[in-house]
Order: structure tokens, then sequence, then C-alpha cells
């Protein structure tokens, strides 16, 4: 699915009208009025709010996010309540839904007609997401409470089915907009108010402007108790009410289902880029965290430069939607992060080459299928190219402008530090074992030391092979070799990312990084000179018609290390199965029997595993911490279930069980 812009216009009271349902996107009376009377007085949120503590959660549902001011308008109460010290939840939770959303300079047009909400506004503005499919989480840290914003582009019959919701419900109260049932009545149907069901807490409450019959009669008949209230400016009425019995939920395929684990204590081990963000992941949940590993930043984490940017399709498959919301969430943070402890990297951005007629032909079909927005990435001329690089550019290619190159050890550093005291590390462990021990597992060490824990992750990169709880995954490790060129002219001019069948990046600390050789199941870790000689025979290859790339000369040295793939190219996030129990569980998925006859799977209690993060680690880590850590706490999750399937650490069984011949 492609995201198109909102069109819209404003009307002589200066509000912006939707031009595809000849709707506002507000009253023109007051929009904010309007917002806290109709959606946080009649949830009842002010009265609400104040029962709750720092350790309290609090979500929020919305159908139609538009201009965003109904989520600003609650981010302003509970704000003022935590500032007049009558409390409210430490962490607020908002999930909107959005088919057509709005351009970032429509968005900042909108809600210029607000001072006072500025502060806030501002921040959403510089935080608003590129337009692709799926959902992006934004993260606001005030220092005195959490507040999260979902916000997930698509079509809103296809959104709230694929919407994750744990066994007790999501959704504390729903704000039920949109543009008004006669002008947009594809949304207001018998599936949305299900849908609100489904996704409700028992004791959920929703409130809507509007007083539509069958808006009413459709919301009692899902299961809401509705009431008829006074409207807001001339409407005479509105609808509230209460969910005041949750039916038992449709389960969407058993087998990838992801249950909370409730602890406070979790041991981490490994120490790399899945590790320090899974740290940071579940220590701003609350937990406390101790992060076991031979080293910080070994494998593939501790190369002096990675390139960042995600890896697009010209289809727009999982692959790529899940590519495109961990880059924006990765970028997001790390901007964040690098704003109070800077570590070493540039967004200077990311150029993908058309090195070759084939190359250029794939890279001009994917621009051209206009799946991905502008802001993300866009094509360019070999002209363009060259005055990016700083360099003759010889081919034409595209261009990823929020991307650029990490120091990956500085970063793992950042992310481990902002944990603060809810982290200890232990260093010089490797691992040597993973057993079951009265209810808890016992980590035996090389150095012959052990530690208990009742909740366990393995963020052990290529490790993971020799661990035999994670025997049946299909690991594919891959060595790596990349060169540290020495910094020259004319490389020294060079400003962005080259991509091509290897990489360039600009120099650090006197030295491009240069790779990489690609070999498949060698863990040996040795400097290899052939290896030199063939990351510079791609580039020599890939850049030919570029003068400047045959003067690369004086490479003194460089780093081999192993990365961990898997056969769909897709990380591995989740509990670990009981392989031998699902086996029994789902013996019969080939003869294609309903969901419903499928018990949920049985994993082992309490271990859960994080690798197969390959060659993006950098841009798919934070978001796959993100949801573990959700996962574990039972909070909204950032990614959908389809995609949250796809990551299953089950799947390959999943799978397997269904092709087997009856």
């Amino acid at each position: 699915m492609t995201i198109k812009n909102a069109q819209i216009s404003y009307n002589d009271n200066g509000t912006p009208v939707a031009e595809a349902f000849g709707d506002v996107y507000f009253s023109d009376y007051n929009g904010l009025e309007e917002t806290q009377y109709v959606f946080l007085l009649q949830n009842d949120m002010p009265g609400r709010f104040r029962l709750l503590q720092d350790d309290d959660d609090f979500t929020v549902l919305e159908t139609g996010f538009g201009t965003g001011l109904n989520f600003l308008t609650c981010w302003q109460a509970l704000d003022g309540l935590r500032h007049q010290q009558q409390r409210g939840p430490g962490r607020l939770h908002f999930i909107s839904t959005e088919k057509y959303p709005l351009s970032r300079h429509d968005l900042q047009q909108a809600l210029a007609q607000w001072p006072q909400l500025a502060r806030f506004s501002q921040q959403l503005t510089e935080h608003y997401p590129d337009l692709t499919p799926g959902c992006h989480r934004l993260v606001f840290n005030t220092g005195e409470y959490q507040l999260i914003l979902d916000l997930h582009f698509g079509d809103i019959e296809d959104v709230l089915p694929d919407m994750y919701c744990p066994e007790t419900g999501l959704a504390d109260a729903w704000f039920l907009d949109g543009f008004a049932p006669s002008k947009n009545p594809d949304m207001w149907t018998d599936k949305l108010y299900r849908q609100m069901v489904r996704l409700a807490k028992p004791g959920c409450t929703f409130a809507t402007f509007t007083a539509a019959g069958a808006v009413r009669r459709g919301l009692q008949q899902a299961g809401f108790d509705v009431r008829k209230c006074p409207g807001f400016g001339r409407k005479r009425d509105m609808l509230a009410g209460r969910l005041n019995h949750k039916p038992a939920p449709d389960i969407f395929k058993p087998w990838y289902q992801r249950r909370a684990f409730q602890t406070q204590e979790i041991a981490v081990v490994g120490g790399g880029l899945a590790g320090a963000n899974l740290c940071y992941a579940l220590c701003h949940q609350g937990y406390r965290v101790s992060l076991y590993t031979e080293r910080l930043a070994g494998d593939a984490s501790g190369n002096p430069q990675g390139g960042f940017y995600p890896q697009l399709h010209t289809e727009g498959n999982i692959s790529s939607h899940f590519m495109a919301q961990a880059f924006g969430y990765a970028q997001r943070l790390y901007r964040y992060l690098a704003k109070t402890d800077d570590f070493a990297h540039q967004f200077c951005g990311v150029l993908q080459l058309g090195f070759n007629p084939k190359e250029q032909a794939r890279l001009e079909k994917l621009a051209a299928r206009h799946h991905w927005p502008d802001s993300l990435i866009r094509p360019v001329s070999a002209s363009e190219a060259s005055d990016i690089a700083g360099l003759p550019i010889t081919y034409p290619g595209l261009f990823i402008p929020k991307g650029g190159w990490i120091n990956p050890q500085g970063l793992i550093q950042t992310l481990l530090k902002a944990c603060g005291n809810k982290l200890q590390i232990h260093t010089e462990k490797r691992l040597n074992s993973v057993t079951r021990q009265k209810g808890q597992w016992y980590l035996q060490w090389q150095d012959c030391t052990g530690n208990q824990s009742e909740c366990v992750v393995l963020a052990t990169g290529a490790q993971s092979i020799t661990n035999n709880l994670l025997s049946e995954l299909p690991l594919r490790p891959v060595r790596g070799q990349v060169e540290a060129v020495p910094s020259q002219p004319p490389l020294d001019e060079l400003k962005t990312v080259l991509c091509h069948k290897g990489y360039l990046t600009p120099a650090l600390n006197g030295h491009h990084a240069l790779g990489s050789t690609y070999v498949k199941n060698d863990l040996n870790t040795d400097y290899r000179e052939e290896e030199k000689r063939q990351n510079l025979n791609t580039h020599y290859k890939a850049l030919s018609e570029c003068d400047w790339i045959q003067q690369l000369t004086g490479i003194q040295h460089g780093r081999a290390s192993i990365r961990l793939s898997t056969p769909d190219h897709l990380p591995i996030m989740g509990a670990i199965a009981d392989f031998n129990a699902q086996r029994q569980s789902y013996a019969e998925l080939r003869k294609g029997h309903k969901d419903s006859r499928y018990p949920p799977p049985e994993d082992l209690p309490g271990l859960f595993v994080f690798c197969g993060l390959g060659s993006r680690g950098l841009c798919t880590a934070p978001i796959l911490a993100e949801a573990l850590a959700c996962q574990l706490s039972g909070k909204p999750m950032p990614l959908d279930s389809r995609t949250l399937a796809a990551l299953n650490p089950n799947r390959f069984l999943i799978r397997e069980l269904i092709r087997q011949p009856g």
C-alpha cells in the first residue's frame, strides 16, 4: 500500500478542510475546546488521570489522527496535571490511525492557530515520520513522565485487525473521531465497532462527536453501553459510553502469540548492538537488567563505522515495510541520544549508485513505483550525486538523506550509559551453557562461574550457533572483512556514504571504512590479504568510471567479524519455542484447519532470543529491542501482528509443518 498525502484547503474561518471528504478537521467554533469537551471530558480523563501514579500506564486509541489536535490536547492535559502535582500516569500511550496523513508543512500550518499548544506541536512536527505504511512509534521523553505516540498510516480496515492486542486488552479510552458518518461512511462500520471491542480493556470508555443513530446502534450491538450527551457548540447531541463486558477474543494465528512475562529483573547475554539496545529499552520500561558479555561491542558491533540506512525493495513487502519502520524509529532514537551524549556519527546521507545497467534499471524501477516518499529515498542524477558526495560521480542513483554512518562502539556505550543505575554490566563472561534448574535459568560461564535468572534474553550474535537451545533455528554465520583506508586526496573530500556492491564511508579518525566481503559459514576472524584484494577489486570494478577510485592505495589494516543471518533475511526476536511440544500441537497445520482449533504455543518459560540481525543491526536493533521489551511487559507493541509473526522464532517450524506432505 502506498500512503498518499491528505489534500487540504482552508475555509473562511481558517479551519483546515479535507478535500476528499468535504469536511473540516475540527470545529469552526473552537477545535481545542471541542476536543477537551468531547474526548477528554466525556471519557472522564481528568478524573481518571488523578487516580493514577508514576507506575501506571494509560492507553488511548483514536480513529483519525488528522492534525494531531486530539493528541496534543491530551498531552497538554497530562502535562498540566503533572506540573500541578495532581499526578497522572507515568506513561501515556496514544495510538492513532490515519489513511491520508498531512504533510509536515500542512501539519505545521494547521496547528499554527493554537499557540497555547506550540510547546507540544513543535515536538510533534520535529518527530513527524516519513509517510510509509505501518506503525511509527514516536517517543517524547519529558523527564517526569513518558509519552508515546504510535501513528499507524494505512486504511483503518486493515490497521485495526492487524494491531496486536494482549489478552487483557489494549485501550483504556477510545477517541472515535474521523470525518462525519455522512461524509466518510467507509470508516463507520460494524467492523470498526467489533475491533473497538477486541482492542478494549474491560471498562474501556469511548466518546465521539456524532450522535448518528447508525453509530449508536452499531456500538450497542458490538457490546458498548451507550449514552447520549449534550453536544459541543451548535451540535445538539453526541455519544459516549463504556464496555462493561469484554467477550473472549478471536485469536489471530495462535502459534504466534506473544505473552507477557511477569518479572522485575532480566538477564541479557550479549554486549553488541542487540544487547545494548535491549538493555536501553528494558531499563526505560522500569526493569532491572544484568548484562553479561565477553566484551562490549564484539563481533560486527566492533567495526569502527557502520552504514546506517534501510534496505528497501521495489515491492512494498513485509521486509521492506519493516525496514522503513525500523529505520525511522532508529534515526529518531539516535538523534535524541546524540543530543545528550554524542557518539561518533554523521547523518550525511547514503548514495545507492546505479553502477551498471542492471542496477540502474533496478533503482529506476524502485523510484518509478513511488512507493517510498522522497523524504526517505529519492532519485538523483550523476551531477546531483557528485554534489552530494563531494567527488565526481558518473552514475545516477538513489539518495537516502537521513542515513549516514555510525560508530557502533560509541553508540553502545551511549545506550548503556543512558540505562543509569538500573543496569549492571558483567564483562569477561562467555556463555558455556544454559540449563533449567528449579524454575530458574542457570547460566554457566567459561570461567566456571554461574548465575541464575528467572528471565533470560540471548542476544548472543554469532555465538548463538553453539547454543543447543537454538539448534533448531536455521542460523547462518557470515564472515565479513572491512578495510581501513587512510584518508588521502581526493578521497578526503567524500561527504556521504557510497553504496554499490560494497560501501565506502567518509573518514573517521583519518580512515575510511571500505567493505565488505561476504563468506558464508566461515567463523575465522583473522585478517586476510586475499579478502583485502577482493574488497578493492569490488570498488575498482563498480566505480570504474570514477577516475579517483584507482588512486586508493596504502591500505594498512582492517577487521574481520562474524554476522548472523537467517534464510529469509529477517531477524529473530521473541520467546524460544519448546520445539518438541509445538511439533505435536501443530502437527496438522498442513490440513488447513481453522486457527481456533489450535492452542497457544508452548515456549521455554522465561527464555527469549534476539539475534540474526545480519548487516542491518544499526537499522533494526532499536525497534526490535523496543518490541521485545513491550512483549515482556505486556505494553502496546510498535509492530503489527503480521510483522511480529514474520520475526517470531518459531516461524521456520510453522512453515515446515504447513508445507510437509499429508
